[in-house]
C-alpha cells in the first residue's frame, strides 16, 4: 500500500530458531551419508593387504605389504575421508564439517555396539590386537578429521587449491602418526619399543601416501568446484 506518496514495506520476519535447527541437519545429511560410506569401505578392506604395493619392497625389506597388514585397502583408503570433510567444510564451513564428523562417529560407534551385541564382532572383542587397532584408529583419525577442518578454514580463499591440499596432507600426516604412536604404544611395555627398525620406513611410505592423496585429491575437487560453491559467508575460490 501507499501512504501520502510513501510505500510501506513490511520488515521481514526473522528466520526461527526451530526452521534454522532443520536446516542446519539438512545440510549434514549428505556429508554424514558420504563419511559413513568412507567408513564402510575402509572397514571392508581393512584386512585386505595392498598387494599391487609390492614394488615397495625394492626400498625396503620392511615395505612388505603382505607382512602385519600395515599397509592395506583399508588404510590406502582413509584418506577419502579428508576428501569428504573438505568438500563440507568448502560449502557449508568449519561448523557443519565438524558435527558432521561428530555425528558420523557417534552413528558408526553406535553400530559397533550394536553389531557388537548381536555377536557380529567376535573376533574384534576377543582379540585385544583387533581392539587395540579398533582404537587406535578411531582416535587418529578423530584428530586428523579435527585438523583438517581447522587448517582448510584457515587457509581458504585465493588460490583456491591452498587449503585442500594443505587440510588434507597435515590431517593426514596427524592420523597416520598418531595411529602408530597409539597402536604400537598399546602392544609395548615401553615406547622405545614403538620405534623399531620397521616403523621409520613404514611412517615414510605412508607419510607419502597421504602427499600423494593430497595432490590427486585436487583433481576431483576443482571439477567440483562450479558444483560445490561456498554458500554465502564462507569465503572461498
Amino acid at each position: 500500500m501507499l501512504d501520502k506518496g510513501v510505500e510501506r514495506r513490511r520488515e521481514p520476519k526473522p528466520v526461527g530458531r526451530v526452521s534454522k535447527l532443520f536446516a542446519s541437519i539438512g545440510r549434514l545429511i549428505l556429508p554424514v551419508i558420504a563419511l559413513l560410506g568412507c567408513f564402510g569401505l575402509i572397514t571392508q578392506f581393512w584386512q585386505t593387504p595392498a598387494s599391487d604395493f609390492r614394488f615397495l619392497l625394492q626400498l625396503h625389506p620392511a615395505l612388505d605389504p603382505m607382512k602385519s597388514l600395515w599397509l592395506s585397502w583399508g588404510v590406502v583408503l582413509v584418506p577419502l575421508a579428508f576428501f569428504v570433510v573438505n568438500l563440507t567444510n568448502r560449502r557449508y564451513g568449519a561448523t557443519s564439517a565438524f558435527w558432521a564428523v561428530v555425528l558420523v562417529w557417534l552413528l558408526f560407534g553406535g553400530l559397533l555396539c550394536w553389531a557388537a551385541e548381536q555377536g557380529l564382532l567376535a573376533s574384534l572383542v576377543e582379540s585385544k590386537a583387533i581392539r587395540v587397532q579398533a582404537i587406535g584408529f578411531a582416535v587418529a583419525l578423530f584428530v586428523g578429521e579435527i585438523l583438517c577442518i581447522c587448517f582448510f578454514d584457515w587457509l581458504r580463499g585465493i588460490p583456491w587449491w591452498q587449503a585442500p591440499f594443505v587440510a588434507a596432507l597435515l590431517g593426514g600426516l596427524a592420523y597416520t602418526f598418531a595411529y602408530h604412536v597409539l597402536v604400537y604404544g598399546l602392544t609395548h611395555e615401553t615406547l622405545a619399543g614403538v620405534w623399531n627398525g620397521d616403523i621409520w620406513p613404514r611412517l615414510a611410505a605412508l607419510s607419502a601416501l597421504q602427499l600423494v592423496w593430497a595432490a590427486l585429491q585436487l583433481l576431483p575437487t576443482a571439477a567440483l568446484r562450479g558444483l560445490i560453491r561456498p554458500l554465502p559467508g564462507y569465503g572461498g575460490a
